[in-house]
């Protein structure tokens, strides 16, 4: 559900439930993102996401550039269902009339992205932090476990193997 899609049913559960899931995907490619970067390459890494785990991705049935045509026949579309999205988000800053965004970099911003994650991801994630040497446990410090997790070099990596 992270590419644009319609809805044949209206229901409000349904877009709550598309609501959360587009801003978790948002905030998973925030984090892998740098502090500048431009739409494509977040509504890529947005639309990747659907792909991380799948094994076709991997074997040479699979078109390598499908996620770049995804993006690329859907820009407008896409824009549409993430610029609101996006912009709404804290530390990010994308104008309407351009194709450029940036975002805070610091761990502070970056950890409260990270504290919205969605549960299985957030604990898959600790768990690999957990195996740490010398990471600050959550009970000692909490915001210092947060934004050293954020600042985390490897946390790109982490997301992208699903933590």
């Amino acid at each position: 559900m992270h590419k644009p899609l319609r809805i044949i049913k209206d229901d409000a559960r349904v877009r709550l439930t598309q609501q959360v899931n587009l801003t978790s995907a948002v905030r998973v490619a925030l984090l892998t993102l740098p502090g500048q970067f431009s739409e494509t390459e977040l509504f890529e890494r947005i639309a990747g996401i659907s792909y991380l785990g799948d094994p076709r991705m991997i074997l040479p049935a699979e078109h390598r550039g499908k996620v770049e045509n995804i993006v690329r026949k859907q820009t407008p579309q896409f824009k549409e269902l993430y610029h609101r999205l996006v912009t709404g988000l804290p530390g990010v800053h994308w104008p309407a009339d351009s194709s450029n965004i940036e975002q805070d970099t610091a761990g502070h911003g970056r950890s409260a992205h990270l504290k919205k994650l969605p549960m299985n991801l957030l604990s898959r994630v600790r768990n690999h932090y957990a195996s740490s040497p010398g990471f600050p446990s959550l009970e000692s410090d909490e915001m210092m476990y947060w934004v050293r997790m954020a600042e985390d070099d490897g946390l790109a990596d982490v997301l992208r193997q699903g933590g």
